[in-house]
């Protein structure tokens, strides 16, 4: 506030504001920006890597810091004020002189530079197929997708020729623009821009240093071929003349306003960068000896990127500077007024007495003292509902402002709503503001951005790869070859090839891809199927008997829970608001939505049946203590069953917290539990005086019996055995349940597609989470050290996983050995109750900084403090465990890291490596969905379905069998028609294919083609067909033919058309020998045809017709095989 005000009434004014780190930096900017918009602010944040890393900064970060160095250096209109921090202040920076920008200026109707491409790519651009993130680019024929880092979204330029017709925002989630831009201005995103010049200078100045073998070192190498090395950035200073730091950028008119502690803070920075070089120094030094040193970390040394102390304290003495501090340390300190607000709601109570009491004494207090009140709401919505509650006070003396500025009405005799997301509170002598967090408690995060889709398609979570084993629902098991383009008759078609037993191929067309479906499983344990064998199709038959039989089962379970009777669940409204108020965050929109799907449920007199599906950290406890609040309110009980006693734990704390003053009894039952308690527990539970139990399969003994259960709350379902799910059952059959789980097991994801299980999907992120950055990498010493310290240093505590209790003792040793003074625990299973009790309370009061456990830590560990993860021998764990030691960290707005640690010089088995591979792959928030198909894919069936499925999966594999299964199942309810196994063939002579020169993606291109072979009516091909304008332009003649012929399979399939050949005179039709041709409807339609119809002896059916093109003959065909559709059953 101050400085703010200080810039308003000074516009001579200009200021440096340091701050310890990038965090602040942004919470910082956040707030000032919505309390000054008018003035001009720039954000020169420090990279986010360690010094002498192997990662290079974040792609968004460096964007910053480039639009930082290219506008402090145009003297003429610099920023008013600047905030950065310390360890900016001590790295040198790239000079603006060598930041190309101008041809990174594109405007519509203006040209664009031929080498455009290469210039990203020199840029630090990266090139995919589809841009999700800052830093990715994309051609597609004349569609060019970008994602800068001073854009919210990414950027779609539209091309005519060498023109840009238009420029447009788009979502990465959706791919669809939403806006149109008449020009932009994209930033490099690194530092290092790679010319013929700077890898010129960096291949003189490397071999200066280091007098390497030019041939053998990769990092050289990699570089004298323009291509970008990991962690490229930490050798900056080879590539420029000369690197600056922020005071040679700036000029002598900027005042610095520096925080506590800035020299020590600064010394310790320094000294962790002098540990970083001395460590990786003394490795390359030993290596030299070693006579290994072509590929060890050649560190430059520290002046080359770094300033001294000396430096910055001379250098800051040559500037005016003031020193902020929150307590007067001299007798020249200035009282500025400000405080953090405090004391607002000391007393304050959830309890019937109300919410606001205490808050509006304190707005009614401070209006007699005439000082002007601010109540800060994060949205709209949080401000109409807090501006309710004050009515509901008989408070009606506020008003609505929507924004911050030197106009501000400052009223003092009305409070004031103002839409402002700032996390604390603040005073001045004049002026209060009060934040949400103030009124209801912290809430961590805001409203999410709405999302652009309503479902995710569940079915987009795999894609084939050359050398996959895949089934074809007629031929069988054949491997993937990759793609074909051939030529029949003198018209293309693009087709996958597969091989089977004995070397024969069969290639199918994309418009059959809906026949292939990804084996799954170990592909080292199979055979291939052999074309022309009877083994085939007896195997699927088989396979088609047991689904069957295992279609019905399920459908009997539904039907018969539907057929019980459970209590309705219903809550005083005001009652369930305000405890929904106490929640400490903001609802995301698919967390609202699956509280809504619950409340609509429980409210009936049948038993609810839903699955929750959410990303670790997603939200979905919350979820589940709603319903749990609605169902004590309700005088009934309710049973939470967690697979670990850890998990046990987590679930009784947040509970507890979460229920506090709402007079509800909350016991647990697991091995931590003493056998008196125990006792007392049970009874109570009989007795009804225990409203919510939380327990391991504790809860499933048989001497458990409770008074009043109407909600059974499931938490990750995937980590019961067979015996304890049917004993689940057996309990719920007539009370609501709920299942939680990330990484649900396939048979149930299965079950809530084909809808006998209601689904609920929680796939948004709070808005201020970020995603966690992941390392797969060799054991190295030097970067573990740097990670725990880089956590410690903030704050905070690291989680170290090891595969085996036999491995902590070992990674034990070397933690100690290279980090001093810190506070190590262990846990693992075989450990006393008590230890691990004691072990867990240390970890959550903060009193242990490294915890190292085994997969015990796999759930049930909620820390936001923790945000370091280390898995030792990461290559032994599953897929489904790793991702979840990956959910343990990034539970707040701090940037989480987890290091996935193999151990050096030992090969990956295939499986590892594909798990691993998999693992990197799943990055983004929200991925956790798509987990449980690849785990199967990697792990096979396993135990999921039972021995019996299992086995008619290695059979047929898990993609048919899952399509078997849906089938089966919308079959026997008859609830929709469904593709069925086979697919007509369609010889129309017309080239039909997405050409490659409109996507030339391989992989995109195939993920295009099932997206086309899933469409299943009219409305979906025109919205496929505009996604297919937007994301790559105008839809070329081949791709238009392509949808003509899949509408045309659409239309053959429901009027059993098996086959449908083309001449130059006509078409003939065969139909399929199944008995669902009704013989009198095809005689009444040949009758009623304008078209000159033969039925021939092979009862094939022949139209007359001369075609006067292709587009012609598809028009014709395609009107023809609809008016067929109604003469089947």
């Amino acid at each position: 506030m101050a400085i703010g005000r200080s810039l308003l009434s000074n516009k001579d004014l200009k200021l440096i504001y340091v701050l310890k780190d990038n965090n602040k930096i942004q919470s910082f900017s956040e707030t000032f920006i919505k309390l000054f918009p008018t003035i001009k602010l720039i954000k020169f944040p420090s990279w986010d890597c360690l010094p002498y890393d192997l990662s290079s900064p974040d792609a968004k970060i460096t964007g910053e810091r480039i639009n930082g160095i290219l506008n402090l250096s145009k003297k003429s209109i610099c920023p008013r004020l600047v905030v950065t921090n310390i360890n900016s202040l001590i790295q040198k920076n790239v000079s603006a002189k060598y930041l190309p920008n101008k041809i990174f200026q594109l405007i519509v109707n203006s040209s664009i530079d031929d080498d455009f491409s290469i210039n990203l790519i020199n840029a630090g651009y990266r090139k995919s197929e589809t841009v999700i993130d800052v830093g990715e680019y994309a051609i597609r024929g004349s569609i060019i997708d970008v994602f800068s880092s001073n854009y919210q979204y990414p950027i779609r330029i539209d091309m005519f020729g060498d023109i840009i017709e238009s420029i447009k925002l788009f979502d990465p989630l959706t791919q669809i623009t939403f806006k149109k831009i008449n020009s932009i201005t994209l930033l490099p995103v690194s530092e290092i821009i790679l010319s013929s010049k700077t890898i010129s200078n960096f291949k003189y100045l490397y071999r200066e240093k280091f007098g390497i073998d030019s041939v053998k070192d990769n990092l050289y190498k990699t570089v004298a071929e323009n291509n970008r090395y990991p962690g490229l950035e930490h050798w900056i200073s080879l590539f420029y003349k000369k690197l600056e730091p922020i005071f040679e950028t700036i000029d002598s008119s900027y005042m610095f306003i520096l925080g506590d502690g800035f020299k020590e803070i600064c010394n310790q920075r320094m000294n962790e960068i002098k540990e970083a070089y001395n460590s990786r120094y003394l490795t390359y030094i030993n290596s030299i000896k070693n006579k290994t040193s072509v590929d060890c970390y050649k560190p430059l040394e520290i002046h080359d990127l770094y300033l001294s102390w000396k430096t910055i304290d001379r250098s800051i003495k040559k500037y005016n500077h003031i020193f902020f501090s929150k307590i007067s340390t001299s007798l020249k300190s200035v009282d500025l007024g400000g405080r953090v607000t405090s004391g607002i709601l000391k007393n304050k109570s959830f309890v019937k007495v109300g919410l606001f009491k205490s808050l509006i004494f304190f707005l009614k207090a401070h209006k007699n003292k005439k000082i002007k009140v601010l109540i800060a709401c994060k949205s709209e919505g949080s401000r109409r509902r807090i501006a309710k509650l004050l009515d509901y006070e008989s408070f009606h003396n506020y008003d609505f402002q929507n924004f911050w500025d030197e106009k501000f009405n400052i009223d003092t005799n009305k409070t004031s709503l103002l839409i402002f997301n700032l996390n604390e509170g603040f005073q001045t002598n004049d002026l209060v503001i009060i934040t949400e967090n103030d009124i209801f408690g912290k809430k961590l995060s805001s409203y999410s951005r709405k999302r652009k889709r309503n479902s995710i398609d569940l079915k987009e979570v795999e894609n084939f790869h050359v050398g996959d084993h895949l089934i074809h629902s007629e031929y069988g098991l054949g491997k993937y070859l990759g793609f074909q383009t051939m030529t029949i008759h003198g018209f293309k078609i693009e087709c996958l090839a597969l091989s089977y037993l004995g070397g024969d191929k069969v290639y199918v067309p994309v418009q059959n891809i809906n026949l292939l479906t990804k084996y799954g499983g170990d592909n080292s344990l199979v055979s291939l199927d052999k074309l022309g064998a009877k083994s085939w199709n007896n195997k699927k038959n088989k396979a088609k008997e047991k689904i069957r039989d295992l279609a019905e089962t399920l459908i009997r379970i539904a039907t018969d829970r539907q057929l019980k009777k459970a209590k309705k669940l219903k809550v005083e409204k005001e009652l369930y608001e305000n405890f929904s108020l106490k929640f400490n965050y903001y609802e995301t929109e698919d967390q609202l939505e699956a509280i809504k799907d619950i409340i609509n449920d429980i409210k009936l007199d049948k038993p609810m049946d839903r699955l929750i599906c959410g990303d670790v950290g997603f939200g979905k406890t919350e979820v589940a203590m709603r319903a749990a609040f609605i169902a004590v309110k309700s005088n009934t009980q309710v049973a939470v069953i967690a697979p670990t006693t850890v998990l046990v734990r987590q679930h009784l704390e947040t509970f507890k917290e979460r229920f506090k003053n709402e007079n509800v009894k909350i016991s647990q039952l697991s091995r931590l539990t003493k056998p008196s308690q125990k006792k007392i527990i049970v009874d109570q539970l009989c007795k009804g005086e225990t409203d919510i139990i939380i327990g391991t399969h504790s809860l499933l003994s048989d001497n458990i019996r409770f008074k009043n259960l109407a909600l059974f709350v499931i938490d990750e379902e995937q980590r019961f055995g067979v015996l304890q799910k049917e004993k689940i059952k057996s309990l719920t059959s007539s009370v609501h349940v709920l299942t939680l789980t990330a990484t649900p097991i396939p048979r149930t994801l299965q079950m809530a597609i084909s809808g006998i299980r209601d689904l609920s999907i929680i796939a948004t992120p709070p808005q201020d989470r970020l995603p966690i950055r992941s390392f797969i990498i060799p054991y190295d010493e030097y970067i573990i050290r740097e990670a725990i310290n880089r956590e410690l240093n903030r704050g905070g505590q690291v989680y170290c996983i090891v595969p085996r209790i036999s491995d902590i003792e070992t990674f034990e040793n070397k933690i100690r050995k290279i980090v001093d003074n810190v506070n190590i625990d262990v846990v693992h299973g075989r450990m006393k109750p008590q230890t691990i009790e004691n072990s867990m309370l240390n970890l959550y009061i903060g009193n242990t900084k490294i915890l190292i456990a085994t997969s015990i830590l796999e759930n049930g560990v909620d820390i936001q403090n923790a945000n370091t993860i280390i898995v030792y021998k990461a290559e032994m764990f599953g897929l489904g465990q790793l991702y979840q030691f990956k959910g343990r960290v990034g539970r707040s707005n701090k940037r989480a890291y987890a290091y996935f640690l193999l151990e050096p010089n030992k090969p990956l088995t295939e499986s590892s490596k594909r798990r691993l591979q998999i693992l990197e792959s799943l990055e983004g928030l929200g991925a956790g969905f798509s987990l449980a198909s690849h785990d199967l894919d990697i792990r096979g069936a396993g135990n999921l379905l039972g021995d019996e499925q299992s086995g008619q999966i290695r059979e047929i594999g898990v993609g048919l069998y899952q399509k078997l299964l849906n089938e089966a199942v919308l079959d026997i309810t008859g609830e929709k028609k469904y593709i069925k196994d086979w697919s007509p063939i369609i010889n129309i002579q017309a080239s039909a294919l997405i050409p490659e020169n409109y996507v030339q993606d391989l992989s995109l291109r195939l993920k295009l083609y099932r997206r086309i072979g899933r469409v299943e009516n009219d409305l979906e091909f025109e919205s496929l067909a505009a996604e297919f304008i937007d994301r790559f332009g105008k839809i070329p003649q081949e791709l238009e033919y392509l949808f003509s012929i899949m509408k045309i399979k659409r239309n053959c399939i429901n009027a059993s058309i098996n086959k449908i050949d083309t001449s130059k005179n006509g078409v003939l039709i065969e139909f399929r020998s199944d008995g669902s041709i009704i013989p009198e409807r095809l005689l009444k339609w040949m009758k009623n045809s304008t078209y000159l119809i033969k039925l021939r002896k092979d009862q094939k059916v022949f139209i007359d017709k001369d075609w006067v093109s292709v587009d012609d003959r598809l028009k014709t065909i395609e009107e023809i095989s609809y008016s067929l559709g109604y003469i089947t059953e």
